[in-house]
């Protein structure tokens, strides 16, 4: 089992926020995660998949964020490393550079991970998968 804390992000304010590392052959990049159970996938800022080489689909994939506003990605294949949990995913590229972290989302994250968040507690807990469906 992986165990985090929950990150202060304002006073009186914290999220489910934990550190990754994104790699594509050999690039890599130290970021961020919003562990987010409504989001259907992990999405993260076009700039990491431009300065990890990362080649996206042509097909454009439009969202909406929470605030009802269209977001508009492309996917592309990336490394995860999750405190040395490492695997490969699909992921969405989007233009987010106002939130200063990607989000974790179903597939990418809750697919290879049994997730408990305990907001009483702080903390994140993280278990592997065994026997994904």
């Amino acid at each position: 089992m992986i165990t985090f804390r929950y990150r202060q992000v304002a006073p009186k304010t914290s999220r489910p926020i934990i550190p990754i590392i994104l790699k594509n052959k050999n690039k890599f990049a130290l970021y961020a995660g919003l562990i987010d159970s409504g989001a259907d996938y992990c999405i993260f800022n076009i700039q990491l998949a431009e300065a990890l080489d990362i080649r996206l689909q042509p097909k454009k994939i439009t969202l909406k964020s929470i605030a009802r506003e269209k977001v508009i990605g492309s996917l592309g294949k990336v490394e995860i490393n999750i405190n040395g949990v490492t695997y490969d995913t699909l992921v969405i590229f989007a233009q987010m550079e106002e939130l200063g972290h990607g989000i974790l989302g179903q597939r990418g994250v809750f697919d290879h991970f049994d997730v408990k968040l305990s907001y009483n507690k702080q903390i994140i807990e993280l278990e592997t998968v065994t026997n994904k469906n």
